[in-house]
């Protein structure tokens, strides 16, 4: 009887030390899992946000057609550099873009249109700084209200003279005409190529100079000078090209910063010792408040587009050199632009 006590005994103390060591085992890691765990731990990179965590949303747009319109009407600059970029901006973007002349007020109507659009990137506006022309000259508008897109072209003034004028360049034309009063063609009293007359004779030293208007534009103003109605004129390159080319009219000058590939012999102000650079960009526009988001793509659509064979094979057939700038860098442009030309216009 005393030895079955003990034999139970002597289970029970097995028993109780099985349970435990497997106790003990479940819970405690051993020394080889003990000493690699810092190791481990030491090495391993933060942990990934959790699959839980939402992605950031796809930009939503565009959300259906794209409406760009167009100051002027079918054929003329604005018209065909907007329909330049338009195949490469559907491709880009996944839908129609649809151009709208609106030639009501010179492209007032239009600018008064994008300014109170929808701020969702849908509706465009392609302009010069003509924009800026319609508040200097009357038109009740807020360039507040306008969110400059891309710049993609810059013109650059050529000035003009006959073909048989003695002057051949604008140091030599600049030097006549600070003893004689010249007769200017612009396109009209505070138009574009006015106020590049404007800053031309203010910077070259010039003391008077008669301006004749012709508010249908370069054509008119061209053939006034081989007519010899005026004395010089200043309008894009390839405008002038062609009375050029005629042996009606030759270039003396540039308001570029570099010679011009259309016409290498002419010199720019700068390097004839006046100090002129007047840029004619051309570019989009939206209504104020669209989303740097939608901003940063059409950016990237635009820049794409001014890049396309389309595009730069349209610019290249008509001299206009290709200038893209996006909507950070088009801003501080016209904000700039908007100063010179208010200071242009109130001092002529």
């Amino acid at each position: 009887m005393q030895k079955s006590h003990i034999r139970v005994l002597l289970l029970a103390m097995v028993l109780t030390v099985s349970v435990f060591a497997g106790c003990t085992n479940s819970n405690t890691p051993s020394a080889s899992q003990s000493s690699a765990a810092p190791s481990s731990a030491a090495s391993v990179a933060p942990a990934a946000p959790s699959s839980s965590e939402p992605a950031p949303a796809a930009v939503d747009y565009p959300k259906g057609d794209i409406n760009i319109l167009i100051a002027g009407g079918p054929g003329g600059g604005n018209d065909l550099t907007t329909r330049a970029l338009i195949p490469s901006l559907q491709e880009t973007l996944k839908t129609n873009v649809v151009p709208l002349n609106k030639t009501e007020g010179g492209g007032a109507v239009a600018a008064t249109e994008v300014a109170t659009a929808k701020p969702d990137g849908q509706t465009l506006y392609f302009n010069s700084q003509s924009l800026i022309l319609f508040k200097l000259n009357g038109m009740d508008i807020d360039l507040n209200n306008y969110q400059p897109v891309a710049a993609v072209v810059e013109d650059n003034g050529v000035i003009f003279v006959r073909a048989d004028s003695p002057y051949n360049t604008i140091s030599e034309y600049a030097d006549a005409a600070k003893t004689q009063v010249f007769n200017v063609g612009t396109n009209g009293a505070g138009a574009i190529w006015h106020l590049a007359a404007v800053q031309l004779t203010q910077t070259a030293g010039i003391p008077e100079s008669k301006f004749v208007a012709y508010t249908s534009g370069g054509s008119a103003m061209l053939a006034a000078l081989a007519g010899g109605e005026i004395d010089m004129c200043i309008v894009n390159p390839s405008e002038g090209k062609a009375l050029v080319d005629a042996g009606k009219i030759k270039p003396i000058g540039t308001m570029a910063l570099e010679r011009l590939s259309v016409y290498p012999d002419a010199p720019t102000c700068k390097e004839s010792g006046i100090d002129v650079h007047f840029p004619i960009w051309r570019g989009l526009f939206t209504a104020k408040g669209v989303s740097e988001d939608v901003l940063n793509m059409l950016d990237e659509a635009i820049k794409k587009a001014t890049e396309s064979d389309t595009f730069v094979q349209y610019c290249e057939s008509n001299s206009l050199p290709i200038s893209f700038k996006g909507h950070k860098e088009f801003e501080e442009i016209f904000q700039a632009d908007i100063v010179k030309m208010t200071e242009l216009a109130q001092a002529d």
